[in-house]
């Protein structure tokens, strides 16, 4: 159950570790996948402003929380570039970068939120 985007923001979801931590369930992965959609958006939207305060130690805060929930959701790619937007805000290094690579992930993120709902509804279809 991969996805790849044909844009200039290519990712692949890949949900097997979904997949292996709901036993097969659907309606578990359904559930992920809503608890996703319903906390990741407010989360993104922290961490811009924090960024745009200038706020990093918020920022990091609020990038590690949204990390392992990217790799949950199979989207190491995204995770990896949290990742290092976390430790350069942590760490006060490469602080211009930040904002660019946060405007990527964002808009990448609506894509995802995007394709998760198709596969949410998928798995509803599916008999969640």
């Amino acid at each position: 159950m991969s996805e790849e985007s044909n844009n200039r923001s290519a990712f692949t979801i890949d949900l097997s570790y979904l997949m292996d931590v709901a036993s097969g369930s659907n309606e578990f992965m359904i559930e992920m996948i809503e608890l996703f959609l319903a906390q990741t958006p407010s989360y993104f939207e922290q961490l811009q402003q924090h960024i745009q305060n200038e706020n990093w130690s918020g920022a990091a805060d609020i990038a590690h929380k949204i990390k392992p929930t990217l790799a949950f959701m199979g989207v190491e790619s995204a995770r990896n570039n949290m990742a290092e937007i976390e430790q350069n805000a942590r760490n006060l290094v490469n602080l211009d970068t930040i904002p660019e690579a946060f405007n990527l992930l964002n808009d990448l993120s609506k894509e995802l939120f995007v394709k998760l709902e198709e596969v949410k509804k998928e798995l509803e279809e599916a008999g969640g």
